[in-house]
């Protein structure tokens, strides 16, 4: 992962956690593994024990924030701790390839 995209991981994680402490702030995709083109969004995983919709829309205005800020698309996906780990997304091939090459905030 380049550094650029770190810093960008670490200050979404940063603002993320300010509105939900106990989030779980993951990168995965292209970026994280180092293999993005220019044009490529920074993807990257929120998982917190309850899902709201104010939160939900908190943390896509952090993204937007942040991108526009940094020129780089963030894609955020926000999962329940409960959909991660245990409901059917946790099998989906999403979940696993974030477990596969996650980068952890």
């Amino acid at each position: 992962m380049l550094p650029e995209d770190r810093r960008r991981l670490a200050l979404f994680a940063k603002r993320v956690r300010a509105v939900a402490p106990q989030a779980a702030v993951s990168a995965f995709g292209s970026r994280a593994r180092g293999s993005a083109s220019p044009e490529s969004d920074l993807d990257l995983c929120v998982v917190l024990p309850n899902v709201t919709r104010d939160l939900r829309d908190a943390i896509y205005a952090i993204a937007w924030e942040i991108g526009f800020d940094e020129g780089c698309m963030l894609a955020p996906i926000i999962l329940s701790e409960e959909a991660f780990e245990r409901a059917p997304m946790s099998a989906s091939t999403l979940v696993a390839k974030i477990r596969r090459e996650g980068v952890a905030a």
